[in-house]
């Protein structure tokens, strides 16, 4: 008998093995290439509808994206929404603009509304996707400078220009748009 030699593994076997399985780190290639497929679909979907949700969004005018969320219209008074109040007034509260009373009485204002409270701050604004004139007063019980250190929940109304006119005929809700609260926070 001849002596059994140890066998050494051919390198023709290995080449099998690398070459049947087909896979890149460990992911079946079939497997691979679906994923890229589907990731590509989705990436063009994508991109459509960003395209699509760019390309219909107004560019331009009065009630556009950017004048709702706190810019100003064609008067110069700022566009504001339920939804962008908080920053008008936390702007206000920062930049401490007070305008001053012409034509409208917001002492007599808040009275007719039934708050007790004083004026910290007001502007005249435009109300809404209309741009309704109107005027945001900002009131509470502390002063403006604690407000502007600790911060706090302040009162916030937006009324028509005939609040405050004492006309008998006109009721108190009917001139208020919106009344809450809006949290500011400390500078």
């Amino acid at each position: 008998m001849s002596p059994v030699s140890p066998q050494r593994p051919s390198a023709r076997g290995d080449e099998k093995r690398a070459s049947g399985s087909g896979a890149v780190l460990g992911i079946p290639l079939p497997l691979l290439i679906i994923a890229l497929i589907i990731a590509g679909l989705l990436g063009m979907q994508l991109a459509g509808s960003l395209q699509l949700a760019t390309s219909s969004s107004p560019r331009g005018g009065a009630t556009s994206v950017d004048s709702l969320s706190g810019g100003k219209n064609s008067a110069g008074d700022a566009v504001i929404t339920e939804s962008t109040l908080g920053t008008e007034v936390q702007r206000l509260i920062d930049t401490g603009t007070i305008q001053p009373m012409t034509s409208f009485d917001a002492t007599q204002c808040l009275k007719e509304q039934g708050i007790p409270d004083s004026i910290l701050i007001m502007e005249e604004v435009a109300w809404g996707a209309e741009e309704v004139p109107a005027w945001l007063l900002v009131h509470g019980a502390m002063d403006r400078e604690t407000l502007r250190a600790n911060g706090g929940v302040i009162s916030a109304t937006v009324v028509l220009p005939a609040c405050g006119t004492a006309d008998e005929d006109i009721d108190p809700q009917e001139v208020r748009l919106w009344s809450g609260d809006v949290m500011i926070g400390s500078l």
